[in-house]
């Protein structure tokens, strides 16, 4: 049975390539993550070095040109939800606006457990950090962090945030991505490019803000359409997790015809257990980029992918940090790009919005 493709009625066999910034470095990418991934809370000093990704000189939160006097003395924090390939990237996109100053950047991870993220944000204040990148597990939760680094004067730039609410008073700026309007363009191209049926929905954690908004923006584009969620759970950013719930929910709706996972990070697994099966006739939609997942992309596991930069997220809140810190005006809401890519669309977009600067890879320990 074939499934409608972005390539028509055919159905690609044979080696996919990557883009060709994603193949040159994915071996050697995922052995630098490992070192970024290492244990620890290791303090290590930003360092000067050119982008193989194609990125822009980055000024300083002054205005003015980077110098390596800026940042001395000061450290900055980040606090990741959990480890792997998306988190490390997010820590890349922060590095890669520090880049060519002294600060010392110092990181924990939540090991995507929302328990963990008010006691490790205060252990990062105890160690007299100025300013802090959050990639939150829990959007309550990091709020009331994000209160408590502002009586301590802390900047803090939050790499995924929920919208509006009463915490924004605490954060110096955010990545605003619109997430409903990611489900949206999800939900757009199922409906021209997918047979209608039951989709398993693979989300990420829920009270992030981040899930529950893709849900809102993918229901209201599927409704109506002959498109029926008839599994829908939280694979908590996690291959194996995601695997699982894609592989009970197969054996209940064998009549599947979609699947929709929330982050590139699960749909790596996704694929990997829909090409041991030999399932070539449901329509696999991401979100997001890693290494990994560019290798899929454009066979029969990973038809399309709703790309935007986890780099960027981490790169535009540490700009305002950096600006707060340097007495300059940091820009609060800074929007992130996302479109709807498939194998022959990738390239462009990753050149336009690099999702990691490898350079960066194993600078901080977590």
């Amino acid at each position: 049975m074939s499934r409608p493709t972005p390539y028509g009625s055919a159905i690609p066999t044979g080696p996919v390539p990557l883009p060709d910034l994603a193949r040159r470095d994915f071996l050697r990418g995922t052995l630098s993550l490992a070192g970024l991934f290492a244990a620890g809370g290791v303090v290590a000093a930003c360092s000067s070095s050119s982008s193989s990704s194609g990125s822009s000189k980055t000024a300083a939160g002054s205005g003015g040109s980077s110098s390596a006097s800026i940042g001395s003395g000061k450290t900055v924090g980040i606090s990741l939800n959990g480890i792997n390939a998306y988190s490390g990237y997010v820590a890349e996109g922060v590095l890669k606006a520090l880049e060519g100053t002294s600060y010392k950047v110092v990181g924990v991870q939540n090991n995507f457990d929302s328990k963990n993220e008010l006691s490790n944000v205060q252990n990062l204040l105890t160690q007299g950090i100025k300013g802090l990148i959050v990639l939150p597990a829990d959007a309550n939760a990091i709020g009331k962090a994000a209160q408590l680094c502002s009586q301590q004067n802390v900047a803090v730039g939050n790499a995924l945030w929920p919208g509006k609410s009463s915490a924004d008073k605490y954060y110096t700026g955010v990545a605003n991505l619109d997430s409903v309007e990611g489900g949206r363009l999800i939900g757009e191209y199922l409906k021209k490019n997918a047979k209608p049926g039951k989709v398993i929905v693979v989300q990420g954690i829920l009270g992030q803000g981040f899930s529950e908004k893709i849900d809102q923006g993918l229901n209201a584009s599927l409704s109506g359409s002959g498109f029926t969620v008839a599994v829908r759970q939280q694979g908590f950013f996690d291959r194996s997790k995601a695997t699982t719930i894609v592989e009970s929910g197969l054996q209940a709706h064998s009549d599947t015809t979609a699947i929709v996972a929330y982050s590139a990070s699960m749909s790596d697994g996704i694929a990997s257990y829909l090409k041991s099966k030999k399932i070539t006739n449901i329509t696999h939609v991401s979100s997001d980029g890693d290494d990994e997942m560019f290798t899929w992309l454009g066979t029969p596991y990973l038809a399309a992918d709703r790309f935007y930069s986890d780099a960027q997220t981490g790169l535009v809140v540490a700009k305002a940090v950096r600006a707060k810190l340097e007495g300059g005006s940091p820009i609060f809401d800074n929007p992130i790009s996302q479109a709807m890519i498939v194998k022959s669309t990738a390239q462009a977009e990753i050149t336009k919005n690099p999702y990691r600067y490898k350079e960066f890879a194993g600078k901080v320990k977590f």
